[in-house]
């Protein structure tokens, strides 16, 4: 039985045949590619649901030592900060994802022994810092170990090549206390603009489906965008297994980052769970996370998480469409208990993030309020709100109270408006740091966790100069 793949994404119907993708890519195919290999853009394709000679999948992992999992019959990972996977036939080896520059080598150097030689593709589930960073340790100089990508990746990695500057400091803070990264500059307010300088580490890229035969396993790779618009999943029929990536992993996804990104549609994370679902895994295998086994076990979970995106999606347009502001969504919408699960807790992404994104996402930054349509910031009035209130320092004071009541948020709000009116402010930076560090003590979002700590650091620097 195959499952037959509809280009919604593309608003188009596609046919279905079964043509090896591999055996039609060509360097002329929709042009060429801009800067990677030649491009396989079959018109018509087919997933296999239910492929002969399927290996049974195990119950669980097996533990090998030195961090590598046995997670089914010769599929290897790591885990980490981001997952690296091994998939071993009796012709040759297949990497999916190879983690973060940090750990890329340790992961490398785990699984090479579990290699079955020649290692002939590492397969890309998309371009994230967390997921390229070991290409070229398991590439090497070999020319015939291709890289396979989906085709945004040349415009995704543009995207954050021209926007270098900004990323180097948002990741810098959000990820500072995981990753223990210390302050980073942004550009030179006269750099250059890079609007091209990506640089695709994929030798073939594909549009929607690109499939290839290794040893007794199919592998076929699916554009599924969600977490980017170049991310794919991974289906080998003949072990039942799913590489989602980072569209499912054990959090409420990031459907905003705190660093910054283009909407991430929360549409086409819906569709591509979908998909993922429709092939019935037996196992589900994130690049976040432990391996979920049992077909029924993966459709639940699988479907539990793609209904709380579904939810928080149609509870934003509503209140959209209500004429209800931003904030009252942000504070209003959560999950109903029937959608909570550890799938969905907010250690990652968090839903008010995410119903800040899918409003702007969908309408913009203007909010309604005229008073927002023009250069001047509502920061233009806050010294003159000081200066009501009788000083910085009665604005400060305030702010200390508000900490000391642990109405934190407020408390930072209200620090905002002493320190515009006189930055070094000893009160209003005491009042702060207080606030951040309790924020901190409690919170469990890990992108939260970063800027927190990222904020406490600075005010902290501030204080230590006077």
């Amino acid at each position: 039985m195959r499952s037959l793949l509809r280009g919604r994404l593309l608003g188009r119907f596609v046919l279905v045949v079964g043509v090896a993708c591999v055996s039609g890519c060509s360097d002329s195919a929709n042009g060429g590619s801009e800067g990677g290999g030649p491009v396989c853009d079959p018109p018509q394709f087919e997933v296999t649901v239910d492929a002969e000679n399927v290996i049974p999948a195990p119950d669980g992992y097996t533990d090998l030592g030195g961090g590598v999992r046995e997670i089914h019959r010769g599929v290897y990972m790591v885990p980490g900060f981001s997952n690296t996977f091994l998939v071993t036939t009796e012709e040759g080896s297949v990497v999916i994802d190879t983690s973060i520059s940090l750990t890329a080598a340790a992961h490398e150097q785990a699984l090479r022994p579990y290699v079955v030689e020649p290692l002939r593709y590492i397969i890309l589930t998309h371009a994230h810092a967390d997921h390229v960073g070991g290409v070229a340790l398991w590439r090497g100089d070999d020319p015939g170990v291709e890289v396979l990508a989906q085709r945004e990746q040349v415009d995704f990695l543009h995207y954050e090549r021209r926007f270098d500057g900004v990323f180097r400091y948002r990741n810098s803070a959000q990820f500072s206390r995981l990753l223990n990264l210390p302050p980073l500059p942004f550009n030179a307010p006269d750099a250059p603009v890079v609007n091209d300088g990506g640089q695709p580490p994929a030798t073939i890229l594909f549009e929607e489906f690109f499939e290839f035969r290794l040893g007794d396993l199919t592998f076929q790779v699916v554009h599924t965008p969600g977490e980017t618009p170049d991310h794919a999943s991974v289906w080998i029929p003949e072990l039942r297994m799913a590489f989602p990536g980072d569209n499912y992993y054990i959090s409420f996804p990031n459907l905003y980052t705190l660093r910054g990104t283009e909407p991430r549609k929360a549409l086409e994370y819906i569709a591509s769970l979908d998909e993922v679902t429709s092939w019935k895994p037996a196992v589900v295998a994130p690049s976040h996370g432990d391996p979920v086994y049992g077909e029924a076990h993966a459709r639940d979970r699988l479907t539990a998480y793609r209904d709380a995106i579904s939810y928080v999606h149609d509870e934003t347009v509503r209140g959209i469409n209500a004429g209800i502001d931003i904030f009252t969504l942000m504070q209003e919408i959560t999950l109903p208990p029937a959608l909570q699960s550890p799938d969905t807790n907010e250690v990652y992404g968090r839903i008010d993030w995410s119903v800040r994104g899918i409003y702007d996402g969908y309408i913009g930054w203007f909010d309604g309020n005229v008073s927002n349509v023009t250069a001047t910031p509502p920061t233009a009035i806050y010294a003159d709100l000081v200066e009501m209130a009788g000083g910085a320092d009665a604005v400060a004071e305030r702010a200390s109270e508000l900490s000391d009541a642990g109405d934190h948020a407020r408390a930072l709000h209200m620090t905002d408006v002493a320190l515009a009116a006189e930055p070094a402010n000893t009160i209003a930076l005491e009042a702060r740091a207080a606030s951040l560090e309790a924020l901190l003590d409690v919170a469990e979002n890990s992108n939260m966790q970063g800027w927190l700590f990222a904020a406490l650091r600075e005010v902290e620097a501030k204080l230590a100069e006077q």
